[in-house]
């Protein structure tokens, strides 16, 4: 037998062994293996391919990272420079959501520590998601019943496509929320969480951030952000800055305030190009001049760029591609900030004098009133004050729902700004107005006299034995009066000639009247409604806004026959109705500043401004760079002569008027006249409600300011209207200073 060679038997050997089936434990092996390298192959082709932009992205995000730079909002002035809203830099916390940790463990860390250090508060909300369908009104009935809140106004909220979560209280102490939370555990929907939740889940921009809180204690700050590497997605700004509205609540009507964004003002303003105007958390101008100046006073934002590590933390800055904000333009107002601050005080004794009278007298409550003062040379507005007033800074950053609401229930509604949306009837006032029209048409002239026997009795055609009794307000009348004598004396049967019309009947009867124990019937000559609403409307400048650089103002209403037919009353115009709006009744409505306008008209000798707020608008050097100038809207087409007649019997009101013992001012001659507009329901032919009105001009010879106040409710003009307009003469002439900057034309 032949023995195989050694290196034949070794290969013989190993064929052997490949031939030799694998075991299980080495295929599993070996499947492990291939299995490891397959993952891995997988989850490089996932991070270089799949995903490798957003891993791009955020690498490049961690080197470089952008900031906008917000601009300083422009100042408020008066027309002295003085401050009435600035920007105070302040420290606030701000929240980047889509910055915030993964894991829900680490999340709740960092927001348990903001809530903590900021001691934030908790809100109470209505989720929408939660509510079961179909059952939302009863849901909404249980949350009105239970919480006071508007239930309709609920309802709308909650069925809308883009509800989620409904704010129900807010400012909530950990023990009040408690309690919320177990009292209401009934209702769906309802939940109790953090300030900081409710505004991360309400949030549709998580790659922006959100204002957590502003206008933080330093030391509160400083800790935030000696930590700021162990909480992602916080940052802590100290160029923050917060409005300031250094005047105080004597101005929030005129300023108005600044506000959060809303989400359409956000998505709507944009520049010529696309690019956003606003961020999410800006704020902008509500009333006032702030919304007026909104586009001038925000300035426009800037961009830096900054080198940040992977958990956000500031590096350094690159100084190349920074581009600086530009500041909002200052705003110089023709207010007089001294002058706006004593008219306050002084319309707010005022409104408390006629408010003691009242409950004396057991009418209702006086709460609220107007006052304005005007140079009736150009139009500026050196003061305009209408109480009850608010406190805009309250606005800043979002008013608490129990704040707004309490302004909202307010009966004497503090938010109006009644000198401009405020619309009534103006009484007596308005007879200076009247008797140039009459004048000119003419109708009347100036000597021509009138007897008053305290009424007169106007018949109904079908019946001459009676009719309508139309009372002037001294029921022992005043003699015979011509014109001088009857805007002193404020002679209501006068002006009822001047406004009732010849005119006659369709059976051809004239329209006339009787004096009291006098058979000899009297016929009208006066201008009528069609006059009386040409001169008002076309010269006077009633019926329509006046042009004032403030949003919400009224247009006020002249009546005619078309109109009180079309409107609810469904009315045919009669005699009585023309005689009403003669004395500044019925009808007629305007606004304390469109009365104010027309009557420095008169004052001036004929023109009528647009009446002006603002002087002129600088930059941050204090350069002005643009003016605003007096504007004329027209010259009354109305005769000289006749504008001096009128203006002769308003000197009288005061010499030897209603305004006879009002008007105290020593060594300079006014011209007034003096309203009292009766409103609401007559009890026997008497009202016990009536607007209290007074207006006057000075120096009489060449006007330097006109003022008019109205205290609503208040009573009989030259008692409660006349002293507030005497100490705000008395102010104008005899503090030092007010009188030298209302003048000032530079």
């Amino acid at each position: 037998m032949e023995l195989a060679r050694p290196g034949e038997r070794r290969r013989r050997e190993e064929r052997q062994r490949d031939a030799e089936p694998i075991t299980r434990r080495v295929f599993l092996f070996r499947g492990a293996i291939g299995m490891a390298f397959a993952g891995l192959g997988a989850k490089l082709w996932s991070l270089q391919i799949a995903e490798g932009s957003r891993f791009e992205d955020a690498a490049t995000d961690n080197i470089t990272r952008s900031e906008t730079l917000k601009a300083s909002r422009g100042r408020i002035l008066d027309r002295s420079g003085r401050p009435l809203a600035e920007n105070r830099r302040t420290w606030a916390v701000k929240l980047m959501g889509n910055r915030l940790p993964d894991d829900d463990e680490d999340r709740q860390r960092v927001l348990d520590r903001v809530v903590q250090a900021l001691d934030l508060k908790k809100v109470l909300v209505l989720d929408r998601t939660l509510v079961p369908v179909g059952s939302e009104a009863a849901i909404v009935n249980q949350c009105e019943q239970r919480l006071g809140v508007d239930g309709a106004t609920l309802l709308a909220r909650i069925t809308r496509d883009d509800a989620y979560l409904e704010l129900l209280r807010e400012d909530l102490g950990d023990a009040e929320g408690e309690e919320l939370k177990s009292s209401l555990s009934d209702i769906p929907g309802i939940r109790v969480m953090s300030e900081l939740k409710y505004a991360l889940e309400i949030n549709t921009t998580p790659d922006l951030p959100i204002v957590v809180k502003h206008d933080i204690a330093r030391e509160k700050a400083l800790e935030l952000a000696a930590n700021v590497m162990y909480l992602p997605g916080v940052i802590v700004d100290d160029t923050a800055l917060i409005r300031q509205y250094s005047g105080g609540t004597a101005f929030s009507h005129l300023l108005g305030y600044v506000g959060p964004i809303s989400e359409q003002e956000y998505d709507q303003e944009t520049t010529s190009t696309g690019g956003r105007i606003y961020e999410p958390d800006d704020s902008v101008g509500r009333g006032g001049v702030e919304e007026a100046l909104e586009k001038r006073m925000r300035g426009e934002k800037g961009i830096r760029w900054v080198q940040v590590d992977a958990v956000g933390v500031e590096r350094s800055e690159i100084i190349d591609l920074r581009r600086d904000p530009k500041d909002g333009l200052s705003a110089r107002l023709t207010i007089d900030r001294e002058l706006q601050v004593r008219v306050t005080e002084e319309l707010q004794i005022g409104i408390d004098f006629a408010n003691a009278e009242a409950s004396k007298e057991e009418r209702e409550e006086v709460g609220a009133g107007v006052a304005i003062v005007m140079n009736p040379r150009n139009g500026e507005i050196l003061s305009m004050v209408s109480l009850p007033t608010f406190d805009n800074q309250k606005f800043i950053g979002g008013i608490s729902e129990q704040d707004y609401n309490e302004y909202l229930d307010d009966k004497f509604t503090p938010l109006l700004n009644r000198a401009i949306s405020g619309e009534y009837p103006p009484g007596s006032v308005l007879k200076p107005l009247l008797a140039c029209a009459a004048l000119q048409e003419p109708v009347i002239a100036p000597l021509d006299t009138i007897q008053c026997k305290g009424q007169i009795r106007v018949p109904w055609t079908w019946d001459e034995t009676q009719g309508n009794t139309y009372p002037c307000w001294d029921p022992a009348g005043h003699g015979d009066v011509d014109l001088f004598k009857g805007i002193a004396q404020s002679c209501d049967v006068y002006f009822y000639n001047v406004g009732a019309p010849k005119s006659q009947t369709d059976a051809g009867i004239n329209v006339h009247y009787y004096n009291p124990n006098d058979q000899q019937p009297h016929e009208f000559r006066g201008l009528g409604i069609e006059n009386i609403e040409k001169y008002l409307k076309s010269v006077f400048g009633f019926g329509t806004t006046t042009g004032i650089e403030l949003a919400g103002e009224a247009e006020g209403l002249v009546p005619n026959p078309k109109w009180l037919f079309q409107s609810d009353l469904h009315e045919y115009w009669s005699i009585g109705d023309t005689i009403n709006v003669s004395i500044g009744q019925g009808h007629l409505l305007c606004t304390p500043l469109q009365l104010l306008n027309g009557t420095a008209a008169i004052a001036n000798g004929g023109t009528l401004y647009i009446p002006r707020l603002i002087r002129d608008l600088v930059d941050e050097e204090g350069k002005i760079v643009e003016r605003f100038p007096a504007k004329k809207l027209r010259e009354l087409q109305i005769d000289k002569q006749h504008i001096n007649d009128v203006r002769e019997g308003m000197r009288r009101t005061v010499t030897e008027g209603t305004g006879l013992g009002k008007i105290t001012l020593k060594d300079v001659e006014v011209g007034a006249k003096s309203g009292t507009a009766e409103y609401g329901e007559a009890v026997d032919g008497k009202y016990k409600k009536s607007h209290a009105w007074f207006t006057a001009f000075a120096p009489y010879n060449d006007p330097e300011i006109c003022v008019a106040v109205m205290i609503q409710g208040g009573g009989a003009g030259s008692i409660y209207a006349g002293p507030v307009t005497n100490k705000i003469l008395e102010a104008y002439f005899n503090t030092p200073g007010i009188r030298e900057a209302a003048q000032s034309r530079d």
